[in-house]
């Protein structure tokens, strides 16, 4: 390095140390957008928070870093979301989500300002990560693997705990949901059924179809839990949400094939909130559809593109403790947030 690079670099250095750090969480709010549905004169149910697409999000921008990178190249080493498939949060400022393409496990902590990356459990490197479930009350997680068909049982620091399966084992599980007992539900998209496990993972009962006459849902993508105890089970290839009591006896449905407003076409991530409604993201019409349990449709929102509150190929969905709508943005490489006005 020549004496006149070096002092630059020096300098440079210097400058970085001076400049100063952020402390702190995150913010949730995006000050600088300023979106909610619907539009005016109705009132607003949803504004726009946020988006998430990895360490770039908690990464200070300024003239200093980018002078650095000019200087030493470009030296970051970790990955950025690549196609998110499922997420969920914790009550202590953790999203966790889980990437299907890059076959990783993410923890973003909104707190501490960092990305956490898990590629595998037990000697295992994940293959098709695609359901993800937090347990704040036993400081669990729980994440899905298609390609290896069993669940991972992680600490709250992502440590490998356990694997649970059924017995005879899973065909494809996808999507979990935790209810309040702290009992898991995992949706087996290939097997055609929702598998309920006991919090010790004793496996307490099999949920099937009171719609399709042979009792095998199609394709049940995702499963959630409603205020009251309901299992709510997303079958794409039915093109509906089955919606069940807490024993597994039919409620209603929500949903049907077609290509308007409160139809489904190719529904991919199903939420419920403490109020009821029912989300649901659908990659061909590439917008979210809020329902309540009688099927009704309450609104919608969202369109095709890459813009806030815009998706392309929307995916999982996760409503936490404080009304927040996590939203896995597949194809845009990125969490979207929003919340859920009152």
């Amino acid at each position: 390095m020549s004496r006149a690079l070096f002092s630059l670099f020096l300098c440079l250095v210097l400058l970085s140390g001076c400049a100063g750090s952020i402390s702190g969480p995150v913010p949730w709010q995006d000050e600088t957008v300023d979106l909610v549905w619907p539009e005016s004169p109705d009132k607003p149910r949803v504004r726009y928070l946020r988006s998430l697409s990895g360490p770039e999000d908690f990464k200070e921008k300024n003239k200093t870093s980018g002078a650095l990178s000019w200087l030493l190249g470009d030296r970051q080493e970790e990955p950025s979301l690549l196609s998110p498939y499922a997420v969920a949060s914790n009550q202590s400022g953790s999203v966790w989500v889980a990437d299907n393409v890059a076959q990783l496990l993410y923890r973003l902590d909104m707190d501490r300002r960092k990305v956490d990356y898990f590629h595998g459990f037990s000697g295992l490197s994940l293959v098709s990560p695609s359901g993800v479930a937090v347990d704040d009350e036993r400081r669990r997680v729980f994440l899905s693997d298609a390609g290896h068909k069993e669940v991972f049982v992680l600490d709250a620091d992502g440590n490998y705990l356990d694997s649970w399966a059924p017995p005879g084992g899973f065909e494809r599980p996808a999507g979990l949901a935790l209810d309040p007992a702290g009992r898991l539900l995992v949706a087996d998209a290939a097997g055609g059924a929702v598998y309920i496990f006991n919090s010790d993972g004793s496996m307490a009962s099999k949920i099937q179809s009171k719609v399709n006459p042979d009792g095998r849902f199609i394709r049940p993508l995702n499963v959630a839990v409603g205020p009251h105890g309901e299992i709510l089970v997303l079958d794409a290839f039915s093109f509906r949400v089955e919606v069940l009591d807490a024993q597994g006896e039919l409620l209603g449905t929500i949903g049907e094939l077609g290509d308007a407003a409160g139809y489904m076409a190719r529904p991919k991530g199903l939420a419920v909130d403490q109020n009821g409604h029912v989300f649901v993201s659908d990659a061909a019409f590439d917008n979210i559809q809020v329902f309540d349990m009688a099927g009704n449709l309450l609104m919608f929102w969202g369109s095709a593109g890459s813009q806030a509150g815009q998706f392309n190929l929307p995916a999982g969905l996760f409503v936490d403790h404080e009304g927040r709508l996590f939203v896995a943005d597949s194809y845009n490489h990125r969490v979207q947030v929003f919340q859920l006005l009152p």
